[in-house]
């Protein structure tokens, strides 16, 4: 008769958990049962972990030998006391945890929110369709005209830090004493090993032969303002140049401009020459060797460095100190899912 009462009693615990455990399951919502990871509150679910792995799946296999990365048991045989897989799920786990404060730290400042997963598909799929529109029309679209789901991660979080360290840089201030600083502990990365001040003299390729006797004018000593008003088809313009900035223009079209001017000696005269579109002649003014670019010069390009920098280490310090809850069988799981059933 106890035994009997034993086992019913063990029989009723058992009915207890399933049921507990159905309802469990019943009123979790789908994204819960997905998540392998938490950071700062925000869900990592499987199908992004794994799109993370893919694509730093021959990132680790590449510091492998060929030998060892044609192993069977590659992802799982220990090679010099760890596993490649291990290694790669390391990788992919500090990725998503930084992408994850780089999102949380974004929202709080107003920048953007939706980073989880399913928000970034149907933001993909919106953003596809409305490159495939273009496409069909005949508009321009710049960039992919697809994206896949790695292609669009990593466009989205590229961008998102770069909207985040620019609020960031808005939030740090620089005094000129820091400028000042931080511009003489660096100062040979502002040396330059020449540098000449130009006139120049640029017109439409039609008005070459107009140029050449601007050329000689230049030559024979004219002032600007002379020269503007005898050619008036000709632009004159003074430009400095040094090798640290030579002002090639976008896309190099100006960069014929000074590897003449570096060759030349004050008072020298170029012969005329294209740039993009147009005809241009050069007269040395002055030239100056192994120099050092002032400081008010390069005051803010620097104030950006440091600025730049500061971002990085506030989002370096809160990765650090980032809350973090994973769920290591899930994890392993969805690693083995996506790396070692797909190679075997």
């Amino acid at each position: 008769m106890r035994k009997k009462y034993i086992v019913n009693a063990v029989f009723g615990v058992v009915l207890l958990l399933l049921a507990g455990l159905i309802i469990y399951i019943r009123f979790q919502k789908p994204e819960e049962m997905r998540t392998v990871m938490e950071v700062n509150g925000q869900d990592v679910v499987r199908e992004e972990y794994q799109l993370v792995l893919q694509r730093l799946r021959a990132q680790v296999k590449s510091g492998y030998s060929t030998e060892e990365a044609n192993r069977k048991d590659f992802w799982t045989g220990r090679i010099d006391g760890s596993t490649p897989l291990e290694e790669i799920m390391g990788l992919a786990e500090e990725e998503l945890i930084r992408d994850k404060v780089i999102a949380s730290m974004a929202e709080a400042r107003g920048i953007r929110a939706n980073a989880d997963y399913e928000s970034l598909k149907e933001s993909m799929e919106q953003e596809n369709a409305s490159r495939s529109r273009k496409e069909a029309s005949g508009e321009v679209n710049y960039g992919l005209i697809t994206y896949t789901e790695e292609a669009y991660y990593q466009y989205f979080y590229t961008e998102l830090e770069s909207e985040l360290t620019e609020a960031l840089k808005k939030e740090h201030t620089i005094t000129d004493k820091e400028l000042e600083s931080a511009y003489n502990e660096n100062l040979e990365s502002y040396r330059y090993e020449n540098k000449v001040n130009v006139l120049a003299a640029e017109t439409k390729a039609e008005n070459t032969e107009i140029l050449r006797h601007a050329a000689e004018a230049m030559e024979s000593g004219m002032e600007k303002e002379e020269l503007a008003e005898t050619f008036p088809d000709i632009s004159f313009y003074e430009l400095e140049m040094n090798s640290l900035d030579t002002q090639e223009g976008k896309s190099d079209v100006y960069g014929l401009r000074w590897m003449l001017a570096a060759g030349m000696q004050a008072g020298e005269i170029s012969e005329p020459f294209a740039a993009g579109q147009n005809m241009l002649v050069l007269k040395c003014l002055e030239r100056e060797e192994d120099g050092y670019l002032p400081l008010k010069d390069v005051k803010g390009v620097l104030e950006s460095q440091i600025k730049t920098e500061a971002a990085k280490q506030e989002i370096r310090a809160e990765v650090q100190k980032a809350e973090v809850k994973k769920k290591d069988s899930k994890l392993e799981a969805a690693a083995k899912e996506v790396l070692v059933e797909q190679d075997t």
